[in-house]
Protein backbone atom coordinates (compact mmCIF):
# COMPACT_ATOMS: atom_id res chain seq x y z
CA UNK A 1 0.00 0.00 0.00
CA UNK A 2 1.71 2.97 -1.16
CA UNK A 3 1.33 6.02 1.29
CA UNK A 4 0.53 9.43 -1.29
CA UNK A 5 0.97 12.75 0.74
CA UNK A 6 -0.71 16.00 -0.44
CA UNK A 7 0.38 18.88 -2.08
CA UNK A 8 0.56 20.49 1.72
CA UNK A 9 2.19 18.06 3.72
CA UNK A 10 4.52 18.49 0.72
CA UNK A 11 5.15 21.68 1.26
CA UNK A 12 5.56 21.99 5.06
CA UNK A 13 8.44 19.28 4.48
CA UNK A 14 10.10 21.44 2.02
CA UNK A 15 13.71 22.88 2.55
CA UNK A 16 13.29 26.35 4.09
CA UNK A 17 16.09 28.51 3.57
CA UNK A 18 17.65 29.59 7.33
CA UNK A 19 16.76 32.82 8.78
CA UNK A 20 19.18 34.48 10.71
CA UNK A 21 18.23 36.69 13.64
CA UNK A 22 18.83 39.71 13.96
CA UNK A 23 21.28 40.87 16.76
CA UNK A 24 21.65 43.72 17.75
CA UNK A 25 25.32 43.87 19.82
CA UNK A 26 26.61 43.20 16.64
CA UNK A 27 27.17 45.96 13.93
CA UNK A 28 29.04 46.02 10.59
CA UNK A 29 32.13 48.30 10.68
CA UNK A 30 33.82 49.65 7.74
CA UNK A 31 37.81 48.18 7.57
CA UNK A 32 40.30 50.25 9.13
CA UNK A 33 42.94 51.06 7.01
CA UNK A 34 46.68 50.74 8.30
CA UNK A 35 47.94 54.08 9.72
CA UNK A 36 51.19 55.45 8.89
CA UNK A 37 52.92 55.43 11.65
CA UNK A 38 52.17 51.23 11.75
CA UNK A 39 52.95 50.70 8.24
CA UNK A 40 56.21 52.18 9.15
CA UNK A 41 56.89 49.98 11.69
CA UNK A 42 55.41 46.53 10.99
CA UNK A 43 57.90 47.18 7.84
CA UNK A 44 60.97 47.44 9.86
CA UNK A 45 60.08 45.03 12.15
CA UNK A 46 59.47 42.59 9.25
CA UNK A 47 62.94 43.41 7.61
CA UNK A 48 64.58 42.82 10.83
CA UNK A 49 62.71 39.37 11.48
CA UNK A 50 63.57 38.27 7.76
CA UNK A 51 67.42 39.16 8.26
CA UNK A 52 68.11 38.06 11.65
CA UNK A 53 66.57 34.49 10.97
CA UNK A 54 68.11 34.53 7.73
CA UNK A 55 71.95 35.02 9.29
CA UNK A 56 71.00 33.37 12.76
CA UNK A 57 69.52 30.15 11.74
CA UNK A 58 67.42 27.73 13.65
CA UNK A 59 66.71 28.37 17.08
CA UNK A 60 68.42 31.87 17.94
CA UNK A 61 66.13 32.93 19.84
CA UNK A 62 66.70 29.78 22.44
CA UNK A 63 70.32 30.31 21.89
CA UNK A 64 69.99 33.69 22.61
CA UNK A 65 68.04 33.53 25.88
CA UNK A 66 69.99 30.62 27.33
CA UNK A 67 73.47 32.63 26.83
CA UNK A 68 73.17 36.26 27.23
CA UNK A 69 69.54 37.02 28.94
CA UNK A 70 70.20 40.65 29.23
CA UNK A 71 70.18 41.02 25.79
CA UNK A 72 67.21 39.04 24.91
CA UNK A 73 65.04 40.93 27.63
CA UNK A 74 66.10 44.53 26.10
CA UNK A 75 65.23 43.02 22.53
CA UNK A 76 61.86 42.13 23.90
CA UNK A 77 61.69 46.00 25.67
CA UNK A 78 62.40 47.23 22.36
CA UNK A 79 59.82 45.11 20.66
CA UNK A 80 57.01 46.55 23.09
CA UNK A 81 58.32 49.79 22.21
CA UNK A 82 58.05 49.56 18.74
CA UNK A 83 54.94 48.15 18.27
CA UNK A 84 53.67 51.31 20.90
CA UNK A 85 52.91 53.11 17.97
CA UNK A 86 50.51 50.88 16.30
CA UNK A 87 48.34 50.53 19.69
CA UNK A 88 48.38 53.69 21.39
CA UNK A 89 47.67 55.94 18.33
CA UNK A 90 44.20 54.30 17.30
CA UNK A 91 43.48 53.83 20.76
CA UNK A 92 43.47 57.51 21.72
CA UNK A 93 41.98 58.29 18.46
CA UNK A 94 38.78 55.50 18.89
CA UNK A 95 38.80 57.60 22.86
CA UNK A 96 38.40 60.67 21.15
CA UNK A 97 41.58 61.82 22.71
CA UNK A 98 44.29 65.00 20.67
CA UNK A 99 46.48 62.99 17.90
CA UNK A 100 47.65 65.92 16.08
CA UNK A 101 51.19 65.30 18.52
CA UNK A 102 51.30 62.31 15.86
CA UNK A 103 49.61 63.04 12.70
CA UNK A 104 50.62 67.14 12.46
CA UNK A 105 48.16 69.72 13.40
CA UNK A 106 45.16 68.91 11.51
CA UNK A 107 44.60 72.97 11.57
CA UNK A 108 46.96 75.64 8.59
CA UNK A 109 47.78 78.35 10.40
Amino acid sequence: MALRASSGALRSMAMRPMTVAKRSFVRRTAPQKLDHHAFVVLTSVIGYIQATSANAGKNWVRRLCDREPVVAFSMLLGGVALLLPITVVPLRRSMGMDVSQYDGSSTSH
